[in-house]
């Protein structure tokens, strides 16, 4: 318990100071669930420090869509932002703050921004992604893969130096996403916001 404590302090002083690089209505952080790699997305959704918001990704396993509404319910009683993973019927569906988009579904995004008026983010994965984000509306960008990380999805980490550098540059706040910890977190949060699937695990 006294780890899991320790943790979700360096998470909320994390997010504190990169609110200061974060739209109003967006968080510091994010956690991302993922029903391959979290196995309770909605006890690790509970246990997060304010300043953290949800995006919930289920991948079209019917098991995640059904919890999703769970999680959507706990975030708004706990007046956390919470989007979907792209999804914008579910996050209409469950009353979610908004969409999460894979950059390869940048389209999908142009097509349904003006008729939700929901908040939208997207993922991009190097300097040529995030610079042709700027065409689409978005209100955040989540960068990947910033440190390096075990997970099966993560390219060549791009460091801290390069990732404060696109962040300095973007119109839009950007979240440094792959190997982060609460041992690296803070220093990404001096230049933009922070996301994890497997990190927020240690608050369990």
């Amino acid at each position: 318990m006294k780890h899991a404590a320790a943790v979700s302090r360096k998470f909320r002083n994390a997010a504190s100071i990169a609110q200061a690089h974060t739209a109003p209505l967006l968080p510091g952080g994010f956690f991302l669930t993922d029903p391959a790699r979290v196995k309770d997305a909605r006890a690790v959704a509970s246990r997060l420090p304010d300043g953290i918001g949800v995006i919930i990704r289920h991948f079209g396993q019917a098991d995640a869509i059904e919890d999703a509404f769970a999680i959507v319910s706990d975030c708004q009683r706990a007046g956390r932002v919470v989007l979907i993973g792209a999804d914008p019927d579910l996050a209409l569906a469950t009353g979610a703050d908004g969409v999460h988009w894979p950059f390869r579904m940048r389209k999908h995004l142009q097509r349904h921004k003006q008729s939700l008026g929901l908040l939208h983010t997207m993922s991009v994965h190097s300097p040529a992604e995030s610079h042709a984000a700027r065409a689409y509306p978005v209100d955040a960008l989540i960068y990947s893969t910033v440190f390096p990380s075990a997970s099966p999805s993560a390219g060549t980490p791009i460091g801290l130096s390069r990732f404060a550098a696109t962040a300095s540059n973007s119109p839009v706040p950007l979240y440094a996403l792959g190997g982060i910890s609460a041992a690296n977190v803070e220093k990404a949060a001096r230049f933009g916001g922070f996301a994890s699937v497997s990190a927020f695990e240690a608050l369990l």
